[in-house]
């Protein structure tokens, strides 16, 4: 639906990024986004970069009432695309670049993990309740103990567990493709050993968690959600609606858990699977130990009688 002029600019980022070795999700997610926008434009009657104004490009990103529309994220990803398009015209891209509005960053709390749902998620994972089958608890353990996206627990292959050296290999599927190895502990390793010797079905799939009916297929991601919601619900905890329950949130946990323990940021990036230590940034405001040792006392300020009255 785009001009021709417009393709090419998608077409010359895709191929300038995967050149550069940049992630699927990455390049394909900016050129998502730098669509809609040029599309936008079109729409408006600007059907050629030449012709792209400042006050075009500004109502795209801001409503009428003066409320941007789109997010920082959004505008980054199209920056991306059309700074990889400066060395096709670099004095018309950089002026557009000059265009787009400064948008603030905005940036939820991450729900997470209280130590009343860890103690709760452990029991219902644990040998002594029998009412969430052995393949639930073995890839409930796993996310708990090892962060392992969902994506990487539905790909994992029987080769992947090396019982020997008690390690996971794994190749990181949606986000870096990089390999990653992780330790086998005794709880993870005891969990899968159960499973795969008492409960998985009779099956040549190379993956180790396989549906329970026929015909044994390999689970999705989207099956890893339903699992995770199962032993939530089994667990008693986040019902309210807008609780996350997806096992992203045992990543967060462990992440905040390694945090608060004080081990070092290059470390939990390498736990993770992350490429930049920056990823683990999000995390931080969750990270509660340290951040008490970071307050501020207010003693120095003059607090009216009956503020505290009722705290």
């Amino acid at each position: 639906m785009l001009t021709e002029e417009f393709k090419h600019i998608i077409d010359y980022h895709i191929a300038a990024e995967k050149e550069r070795g940049k992630k699927y999700t990455t390049i394909y997610g900016g050129a998502k986004n730098a669509a809609t926008f040029l599309y936008a434009l079109q729409e408006k009657g600007f059907e050629t970069l030449q012709a792209i104004t400042e006050d075009a490009v500004l109502s795209v990103f801001v409503r009428a009432d003066g409320k941007p529309r789109y997010s920082r994220s959004y505008k980054s990803n199209i920056s991306a695309v059309f700074k990889a398009c400066i060395p096709q015209d670099p004095e018309t891209v950089k002026r557009i670049l000059t265009y787009f509005p400064a948008l603030r960053r905005v940036r939820n709390n991450i729900q997470y993990l209280t130590p009343e749902e860890v103690t709760a998620l452990k029991h219902v994972l644990s040998d002594d309740y029998p009412h969430l089958s052995r393949r639930d608890k073995a890839i409930g353990i796993l996310a708990l103990n090892t962060g392992l996206r969902s994506c990487d627990i539905a790909g994992l292959t029987l080769g992947s567990i090396d019982r020997e050296r008690d390690t996971v290999l794994i190749r990181q599927q949606q986000k870096t493709n990089a390999p990653l190895e992780l330790p086998l502990t005794a709880a993870v390793g005891n969990a899968i050993y159960d499973y795969l010797t008492m409960e998985r079905p009779k099956t040549r799939s190379e993956y180790a968690f396989v549906t329970a009916k026929r015909p044994y297929a390999r689970l999705q991601s989207s099956d890893l959600g339903v699992i995770s919601g199962r032993i939530m619900d089994a667990a008693g905890i986040r019902q309210a609606y807008g609780d996350r329950r997806g096992f992203h949130i045992f990543r967060h946990r462990l992440t905040m858990a390694l945090l608060g323990n004080g081990v070092a940021r290059p470390v939990i990036t390498q736990i993770l699977g992350h490429i930049s230590p920056d990823s683990i940034n999000p995390y931080l405001s969750a990270d509660f130990v340290h951040l008490k040792e970071l307050a501020l006392s207010v003693e120095r300020f003059p607090v009216g009688e009956g503020v505290f009255a009722d705290a």
